[in-house]
């Protein structure tokens, strides 16, 4: 079953990668950042636990940019905008679980 994961939080109050290898092969998932989740994408150890443990990871772009973070810093996934992200949601995955 394809999931959705969408995390909200940084990298400080919640680590989504044991979440997601707990309900969805890594074939099977993908991680949606928003809010202050978007830490994910940039920080060193957690943006390598999200790139073993789902196929995608989308960083929700006015997210980022609110947060002053430069897509230089990415270090998982891409800078998504919000139709991508509803067609991710939507169309691409059966279900979704928020992190």
């Amino acid at each position: 079953m394809k999931t959705a994961f969408i995390v909200l939080r940084s990298p400080q109050d919640v680590r989504p990668a044991h979440t997601v290898r707990r309900f969805a092969e890594p074939v099977d998932a993908s991680v949606i950042l928003f809010e202050d989740g978007v830490y994910h994408a940039v920080q060193q150890a957690e943006s390598a636990e999200l790139a073993s443990s789902a196929k995608e990871v989308l960083v929700c772009r006015d997210d980022f940019e609110a947060r002053g973070l430069d897509a230089g810093e990415l270090r998982v996934g891409r800078l998504a905008e919000y139709p991508d992200i509803v067609d991710c949601i939507m169309e691409r995955t059966d279900r979704t679980l928020t992190v």
